[in-house]
């Protein structure tokens, strides 16, 4: 797996690509967007904190690991929509589900509730499950995030349990490869 480019994926509104130094503006931005971070730490993510999980973190995801995180932009205009992947970012949970795709997506607040993220995480699982051999994936949401929640489950996730991390359970949700 390792020393895997970042593959464009096209769907009907977005492209999805590998992230660049130059958007590391529109990162900043929309990390620190209240509406951004509400279900994700609620704290806005410093610009070296941005620099180091969303640019470097996204792209050294693909050599170690042979997936990734891309970018999510409109396909017409190459507007910011979010980000989106799967990684392993080795997180400090009890129990621990190191070694299994982990699926993210975080979607720009002037695009909630237009089917982006839906069209976007369709998108990664069918690249997920054409390209790699894993037997499962998981996604870790905030109980109160009923969007996401209803996103995993539209995408074959279960709820299975919750996750301790940084002293609060989290939703922990397992999905089986499709054949």
């Amino acid at each position: 797996m390792s020393g895997s480019p970042v593959p464009v994926l096209l769907t009907g509104r977005l492209k999805l690509r590998g992230v660049e130094a130059s958007d590391f503006d529109r990162l900043v931005a929309h990390w620190s967007h209240p509406e951004t971070i509400r279900f994700i730490g609620g704290a806005a993510r410093p610009p070296d904190q941005v620099w180091a999980r969303n640019v470097l973190g996204s792209r050294g995801l693909w050599p170690l690991l042979g997936y990734g995180y891309w970018l999510a932009e409109d396909r017409k205009t190459g507007d910011y929509v979010g980000e989106v992947g799967f990684a392993d970012f080795h997180r400090n949970t009890e129990p621990a589900f190191w070694g299994v795709p982990e699926c993210g997506w975080v979607i720009s607040p002037d695009r909630f509730g237009q089917g982006y993220a839906s069209e976007a995480v369709g998108a990664i699982h069918d690249w997920l499950d054409a390209e790699l051999s894993v037997p499962k994936s998981v996604c870790i949401i905030d109980k109160d995030n009923h969007a996401s929640i209803r996103i995993a489950e539209k995408f074959g996730y279960k709820q299975n349990g919750t996750v301790r991390m940084n002293g609060e359970d989290i939703c922990f949700f397992e999905r089986t490869r499709r054949s």
